[in-house]
């Protein structure tokens, strides 16, 4: 006997707000991120960080945060912290967070969106590049925090540099404006 069956989920893409934050912490996946989660979120409400959540019925099952002032001089927004919870990966919902990243991007007159993946990861490299993104090269970036329980993190990361002229192909997915508190 079969007891197989669909569901339809319905998803908003929304900005990050404060009641958020603990949620992003994914029932443990990402406790040792914390203070990342943190700072992005005190970076988005001085407007320098969006923070994009995929949002189904209240909880952030996907994620994609955009700094706006990393690269801004030369036009380039950076895409960032870009994760689906793991039994929603392969339904699409990495694919509008990404468009919905991008749209804001061009909407904020940017030219260029750009991201790095990290070399152990090739199904995401292939993600993005099927969204038309490109190699620019790599490099090796440090990622640092403190822990909840106060240790400190610091691991070099062998990745890949993407980037995407804007603006996106597809600009169908809104992204609802609310206070980012």
């Amino acid at each position: 006997m079969k007891n197989r069956f669909s569901l339809e989920l319905k998803l908003n893409i929304r900005r990050c707000e404060r009641h958020d934050l603990p949620q992003l912490e994914w029932f443990g996946l990402y406790t040792e991120h914390r203070q990342l989660i943190e700072d992005a979120f005190r970076r988005q409400q001085v407007g320098e960080v969006v923070m994009l959540l995929a949002d189904l019925d209240g909880f952030p099952v996907g994620q994609a945060w955009v700094d706006l002032s990393a690269q801004a001089a030369n036009s380039v927004g950076v895409i960032w912290a870009a994760r689906v919870f793991p039994l929603l990966r392969n339904n699409g919902i990495g694919t509008r967070l990404m468009i919905a990243a991008e749209q804001l991007l061009f909407e904020r007159g940017y030219r260029w969106s750009e991201l790095t993946v990290d070399k152990h990861e090739p199904r995401a490299r292939r993600l993005y590049e099927r969204l038309g993104y490109r190699s620019m090269g790599s490099t090796e970036g440090l990622l640092s925090y403190t822990t909840p329980d106060k240790r400190l993190v610091a691991r070099n990361l062998p990745l890949w540099i993407l980037r995407k002229p804007l603006p996106p192909g597809a600009m169908d997915t809104e992204v609802s404006q609310t206070s980012g508190e």
